[in-house]
């Protein structure tokens, strides 16, 4: 039964090692990001900063799923931070493909305007062929127009997107100060309260040696008396 578990275990996790590898992952919009040579800030850096839109090859994911191995186009292995992974392409490459497809659409318009201008010859025909070329036009306006749309959506969740990566930096960084200052003020007081003992400490030392002078300086004047 043991031996069984085991098998399936190993097969489930072959399973998952063939789906990682092949999907394709994207370089979030976000700053340049490190590619390491294990799970971890302590490992040693492979590539300085891969930059957004970049495109890997994914071959591991992590048990806690926090960091994933992948592979450059240039071959280079690494681990990287699975929250800097989007497994569908950023604004940018959506960008270019909303560009080029109006690109397309204003060639076909232009096509179309010429077709229109050949068939000048028959007045019958050529109405016809307005009516048509004009129902076609409006479709493509509006088609360009929801591209336009799609286009200005993309460039403004881009930049949002970087403003967003940029204040949560700058929140970060803040972070790291406060937990410093933190830290500073624990050995502060720390030291403050060493110091205080050891005042306290020395002033009852003093005062043990005044009451004992007394005492003893007492007790010789009592026994001058006598």
């Amino acid at each position: 039964m043991k031996q069984l578990i085991k098998i399936l275990t190993l097969a489930g996790s072959m399973l998952a090692m063939d789906f990682a590898a092949a999907q394709t992952a994207y370089i979030r919009d976000t700053l340049y990001v490190p590619l390491r040579s294990g799970q971890g800030t302590s490992f040693r850096i492979v590539h300085k900063g891969l930059k957004t839109g970049s495109k890997l090859n994914v071959l591991e994911v992590s048990e806690d799923e926090k960091y994933t191995k992948v592979v450059t186009s240039r071959g280079i292995e690494g681990w990287i931070q699975s929250q800097y992974l989007s497994y569908e392409p950023v604004a940018s490459i959506k960008l270019a493909a909303a560009e080029a497809q109006l690109a397309k659409l204003a060639a076909e318009n232009k096509e179309l305007n010429t077709r229109r201008s050949e068939l000048s010859g028959s007045k019958s025909e050529l109405q016809k062929s307005v009516v048509i070329l004009e129902n076609e036009n409006a479709e493509l306006s509006s088609e360009l127009k929801r591209i336009t749309e799609i286009s200005a959506n993309a460039i403004k969740l881009n930049e949002d997107n970087r403003k967003l990566t940029e204040s949560t930096q700058l929140l970060k960084n803040k972070i790291d100060l406060l937990e410093a200052d933190n830290l500073r003020l624990q050995n502060d007081r720390t030291k403050s309260m060493w110091l205080t003992g050891a005042s306290i400490a020395f002033v009852f030392t003093c005062l043990g040696w005044i009451i004992a002078t007394r005492k003893r300086k007492d007790s010789g004047w009592g026994n001058s008396g006598l």
